[in-house]
């Protein structure tokens, strides 16, 4: 129910170069660890692997993302759902449907399986260019690099129905029978099923980092570290800020804050809103249903920034990459400012990679990498 989500988590560490201004560039990089699963519905294997950097879940099923691009899958297989195909590697991004599995590989090709009863599993024809992936109860959503969308599968409320002029998306989503957009801009789009106003986004919401969902709601987080809701959804808690990434259940959602600090409300059926005491400091979020799991660190630190400048009007900063994670260079203009201005997210390639910002005009101004 559940598909893949715009999960981060920030780390910091100053820059090893001397700028020619005073900014203070903030590093990030999602680590490797362990899945930690609560509530009901899944039993994680025992083979379970410890290196992983992504995790998406679906009402019955989940898929983890390994740092050597390879993919682990659990939970009910009645359709082939957790049956990955063999030699499949090389991968970046996953999502589990209800009922199948889509993985995104770093060349650009997209491989499926499970279910097909909808055409979910029918890739459109010369579809390439995808840079994203995200998977419903029976569609799927494909972001293009050019920032279009591209959906299949089950149309039955219009949730492939891609709004006409859509472009300069930064992340889709595909969530049961309906899907969201989140622009480059901070505003958001949705559009398919809207029984209990999970597509009603509200009037003036912006700044919008990312996005979750489930049946009957939707969640926004925005640059200022906090979280806005609409349709059916669990009431948020009070002093709900400072978070990263969020993630949405069936009636409960969690949140993460940037010190790793996993959040849980809503109902709590089978202990799903429940965090284990035992968790510690995460990563990675995901929910479905019943059903809550983390990526757990296994202790990996921070790496450091290199060949951090600022030179006319012009900010570059390089840092070693992983396959499978973005990174989005973000910035203020004060330490006391609430809110962070992020450019555009660029996919790691396993070398060093090298991101700018053009228009830093703000000698002063104070730099952040997001990964996601």
């Amino acid at each position: 129910m559940a598909p893949s989500l715009p999960l981060s988590r920030f780390f910091r560490g100053v820059a090893l170069a001397s700028l020619a201004a005073a900014c203070l560039p903030l590093s990030g990089a999602v680590p490797s660890g362990r899945i930690i699963p609560w509530g009901a519905g899944q039993v994680l294997p025992a083979n379970a692997p410890t290196n992983v950097i992504a995790i998406s879940t679906s009402m019955d099923h989940s898929l983890a993302l390994k740092s050597d691009g390879t993919v682990f899958a659990w939970g009910n297989n009645m359709n082939g759902q957790c049956t990955v195909p063999a030699g499949l590697g090389n991968v970046g991004k996953i999502a589990a449907g209800e009922f199948f599995s889509v993985a995104l590989r770093n060349d650009g090709s997209i491989v499926t399986w499970g279910a097909n009863d909808y055409g979910q599993r029918d890739l459109p024809a010369g579809l390439t260019g995808v840079r994203d992936i995200s998977a419903g109860h029976a569609h799927c959503l494909a972001l293009k690099t050019n920032g279009t969308v591209v959906a299949w599968g089950c149309n039955v409320f219009g949730q492939t129905n891609v709004p006409s002029g859509l472009n300069g998306v930064r992340s889709a989503l595909a969530v049961w029978n309906y899907s969201v957009a989140l622009r480059s801009n901070g505003t958001v789009v949705a559009w398919g099923v809207n029984d209990t106003g999970q597509t009603n986004v509200p009037a003036g919401l912006v700044n919008v980092t990312a996005v979750a969902g489930n049946n009957n709601y939707c969640l926004a987080l925005r640059n200022d570290g906090t979280v806005t809701a609409w349709g059916q959804a669990p009431t948020l808690p009070t002093g709900l800020n400072n978070i990263a990434a969020i993630a949405a259940g069936e009636t409960h959602a969690l949140a993460l804050n940037s010190a790793g600090t996993v959040i849980a409300w809503g109902a709590n059926q089978s202990g799903a809103a429940t965090v284990p005491a035992t968790l510690g400091t995460a990563s990675r979020i995901a929910a479905s249903w019943h059903y809550s799991a983390a990526i757990a660190g296994n202790g990996a630190s921070p790496f450091l920034l290199t060949n951090a400048r600022w030179r006319n009007n012009t900010f570059t900063v390089s840092l070693p990459s992983q396959n499978g994670v973005s990174y989005a260079l973000e910035y203020k203009n004060a330490v006391t400012n609430a809110a962070w201005t992020s450019l555009s997210p660029i996919a790691g390639n396993g070398s060093l990679l090298t991101l700018t910002n053009t228009s830093a005009t703000g000698a002063r101004r104070i730099y952040r990498v997001r990964a996601q």
